[in-house]
Order: structure tokens, then sequence, then C-alpha cells
């Protein structure tokens, strides 16, 4: 599956292509669709045909906790791109909590964030719904090396 969003460009807040993020499947975020002061969201593409189901517990296909996590540094570090910080993001510190599955019925997850910079490093607190089920939360510091 492309991470590449369905959606016009226009619709996107930040043209992913040319920020620091994963390129083909490390991509976990599809874009961008809110970005005020400290709060940013973004949503990820599942659907069926999304090629973690076949490999990941393929009998039992579960999203991945790790790829969740992924996701919400990922959008902390857009955030920091949308601020102007540009090199290598690198997360330093990471908590999360997985609250409910998320599996093949789930068209997408919905992550929204808010974030706040301290000098050269970003605290950012992560939930991440499916619908309106909360799946998880992540606590995460990102810092952006020159």
């Amino acid at each position: 599956m492309s991470h590449t969003s369905t959606q016009p460009a226009s619709a996107d807040l930040i043209d992913l292509d040319t920020t620091f993020l994963p390129v083909g499947e490390m991509r976990q975020i599809s874009r961008v669709t809110g970005l005020t002061g400290a709060e940013i969201e973004g949503e990820v593409d599942l659907g069926p045909d999304h090629w973690v189901w076949e490999q990941h517990f393929p009998d039992d296909p579960i999203f991945p906790g790790t790829l969740m996590t992924e996701a919400a540094g990922q959008l902390i570090a857009l955030w920091a791109w949308a601020q102007g910080q540009r090199g290598k993001p690198r997360l330093v510190r990471v908590n999360a909590d997985f609250h409910s599955p998320v599996g093949k019925w789930v068209p997408s997850l919905v992550l929204k964030g808010e974030v706040r910079r301290k000098r050269h490093l970003n605290f950012g607190s992560v939930e991440i719904r499916s619908e309106e089920t909360l799946v998880a939360t992540v606590e995460a510091v990102l810092v952006v090396l020159a």
C-alpha cells in the first residue's frame, strides 16, 4: 500500500515528501490534518490491504504497537519540522500505553498530539484513536540533530 495521501495535496498541511520522514513502509503518517500552535493532528491509512496484515500475526492480524509508537514519533517530528527545526530527528525517550487492539477492520488511525519545545528537546503527548476508540497514548521526547 502506498503511504501517500488519497486526498488532494492541498488538503495536506505539510508536504510529507519534503520533510525528514522515512520512506516506503516505514513512513507511518499518511497526512497532517491539523497544525495550530502546540497542537498537531495526523492520520495513518490502514484498511484491509495494508502491508502489515500479511506479516504481523497473519492468522490473527493486529497492527503492531511499535508502528503506532513510530507514528507518534513521526507526528512529533513533523511538528518540529513545522517549527523550522531541520536535521535528523531522534526519539530519545518513549513511554506508550496500549488500550485496545487495532485489526484489519480499522480503516485509519487518528493521532492528536501536543508538543512543547524546551531548548533542543521536543516533548510530545500523542493520543491515537480508531474512530472514537482510544487505542494508545504515547509520551515521547524527540531531539533534532544538526
